[in-house]
């Protein structure tokens, strides 16, 4: 009896993340904005900022063609996009940029789009490195993915730590 309720209590702390509940505004290199009252809100795009509670921000620019080279990983790739993910930090603390690839979920037109690494490819090397971001300030990196042949959707959902809710920014590719 104590093992079920216990169960159903850790159970019900584990619920799935809300999306999109920050604020969305344009792009800029400016000062990270306040965070808006949390309301359901159109999916973020490129160009835009999403701010969480915290006030980390998370802007995303338009994904751009790339070539993987020969030795890129997954080999065999139809078509390959490159996204420049900048992180602002308007909080009070210092933030673990690698902690922003949990619940790091990317899709193209409702598949899986594979992450690619190239370290000696256009593409690049395949994305988030450790870094701290102080507060106030910003840090920039790039990942491509695989995606398919035809221009389609390309949907990012990001979260800053296991607790917050995931940004979800959705875009042609």
């Amino acid at each position: 009896m104590i093992v079920a309720v216990a169960g159903s209590v850790l159970l019900a702390g584990c619920s799935m993340p809300n999306a999109n509940t920050g604020s969305v505004s344009p792009a800029s290199a400016g000062a990270p904005s306040a965070a808006a009252p949390a309301e359901q809100k159109p999916a973020p795009t490129w160009g835009q900022r999403y701010t969480w509670k915290s006030g980390l921000a998370i802007e995303l620019a338009a994904p751009v063609a790339c070539k993987p080279s020969s030795y890129a990983s997954p080999p065999n790739v139809e078509r390959a996009v490159k996204v420049k993910f900048t992180i602002v930090n308007g909080t009070d603390k210092p933030y673990e940029a690698a902690g922003l690839s949990f619940g790091n979920d990317v899709q193209f037109s409702g598949a899986k789009a594979e992450p690619i690494f190239d370290s000696n490819g256009s593409c690049g090397g395949g994305g988030l490195d450790a870094a701290t971001v102080m507060p106030g300030k910003t840090y920039t990196y790039e990942q491509a993915y695989s995606v398919g042949k035809a221009k389609g959707e390309l949907q990012i959902a990001l979260q800053p730590d296991f607790g917050s809710d995931k940004a979800v920014f959705v875009g042609p590719a």
